[in-house]
């Protein structure tokens, strides 16, 4: 705009460098977000041409900022903010960006709006070499532009964008320094987790290891001791005197067998918990180191199981999850425990592929099969608690495993 007398040039310098500096100060502030630095930017541009209204259009794709930030200036301060009819900024946006250079309009019938009709001066923003968008000041009629004044525009609006660049990019480089420490968190725990689930497995296997060893060696001897006790006791040459000690040792004979399944099953082991605290750790296994969703359900009040019962039980649940695992394709199971009335019941039902009549057709084989080994375990510990085992459809896809065995209380006879 011009200005005639020395003061006048000399004060409009003074504004001139003042606004620089403020907007040079913006640069340093990213941290304030893009918006903050917009607004800086359009009100000193609006403060240094003392225009009506200042704006600025985005064309680019900067989360946040919006698509104008409008400024209505009046005596030297801002009023209040509003937005220029769209029409007319995207008209200037337009231009402004086909021609890639200031766009100076005066009596423009494509651009007039009303009161706001006047003197447009647009210069075009870059953000990091791409079009960003315009910074435009609106101005009165009459008002004489000159080739500084549009210099000046053009290097706030070279300004706004590297400080628009800077600001969204540093609330990026924040957004992703946050999820890396949320993935690291996450991962921390996944490898605690899988720890645990390594630890308890080995301390599973070697449980199962020494269970096989003593029930082939000890359990063997010690039945074949009450059944020669109980020969000894029915056959009719055993004088009366002797029956006696004969039953004693029969009955010393099966409590040393229920000692060493205590001792097999007991310490350390899934025996000591609580049923549904077992299976959660059993489910919290097979969701450390499987892309598997599981959820329980516990109907009925608890009772309390030898440890031998409770821990075939949870190693029901274990192989079958497993073999959910292995040969499903499903994403989510569920592990259903019902008590009842003398009674121990488990489903695991899971939304994969499996066939329940193939499943069902293994289980009953009792071989070993080399795509589910896992069956004749699980079948041989059902048959260990007198118990039943079958296979269903399940009611919105895929299979699941019923189990029922007796709830023989523990201490009971």
């Amino acid at each position: 705009m011009a200005a005639g007398s020395a003061p006048a040039r000399a004060q409009r310098r003074d504004d001139t460098i003042e606004t620089l500096e403020r907007i040079s100060a913006t640069l340093c502030r990213a941290p304030a977000g893009p918006v903050a630095v917009c607004d800086e930017v359009v009100e000193a541009a609006a403060h240094l041409f003392d225009a009506r209204w200042a704006a600025m259009v985005f064309s680019g794709d900067y989360p946040g900022v919006g698509t104008a930030r409008v400024f209505v200036h009046a005596g030297g301060c801002v009023i209040e903010r509003w937005v220029v009819p769209p029409r007319m900024l995207a008209a200037l946006s337009e231009r402004t960006l086909a021609a890639q250079r200031p766009v100076l309009a005066e009596h423009d019938e494509e651009l007039e709006c009303g009161t706001l009709s006047g003197v447009l001066v647009a210069a075009p923003m870059s953000a990091h070499g791409d079009p960003a968008g315009i910074l435009a000041i609106g101005l009165p009629n009459g008002i004489e532009v000159t080739p500084s004044d549009v210099s000046i525009l053009v290097t706030l609006a070279n300004h706004a964008g590297v400080a628009l660049h800077n600001a969204w990019q540093f609330q990026e480089n924040e957004r992703r320094a946050a999820e890396l420490q949320r993935s690291g968190t996450e991962l921390r725990e996944t490898v605690r987790r899988l720890e645990q689930a390594g630890r308890r497995q080995l301390l599973s296997e070697e449980r199962n290891r020494i269970a096989r060893e003593l029930h082939d060696t000890v359990a063997q001897q010690l039945l074949t001791i009450g059944m020669s006790l109980e020969w000894c006791r029915r056959h009719p040459m055993t004088p009366q005197v002797v029956r006696e000690p004969v039953l004693a040792a029969q009955e010393l004979a099966r409590s040393a067998m229920n000692e060493i399944r205590e001792v097999i099953f007991g310490p350390a082991g899934d025996g000591q918990l609580e049923l549904r605290q077992a299976l959660r750790g059993v489910i919290e296994d097979v969701e450390a180191g499987a892309r598997l969703e599981v959820k329980l359900r516990v109907c009925g009040h608890s009772q309390p199981l030898p440890a031998g019962t409770q821990h075939a039980l949870v190693q029901i649940v274990r192989e079958a999850l497993f073999n959910v695992v292995r040969h499903a394709d499903a994403q989510h199971a569920w592990v259903t425990l019902r008590w009842r009335s003398q009674v121990v019941s488990l489903a695991v039902g899971d939304d994969g592929t499996g066939n329940h009549r193939k499943l069902q057709h293994d289980l009953f084989t009792g071989a070993p099969n080399a795509d589910h080994l896992g069956l004749t375990g699980i079948a041989e510990r059902v048959r260990g608690l007198g118990g039943a085992a079958w296979f269903e459809h399940r009611r919105g896809g895929g299979v699941k495993l019923r189990v029922e065995a007796p709830a023989r209380l523990s201490g009971s006879g």
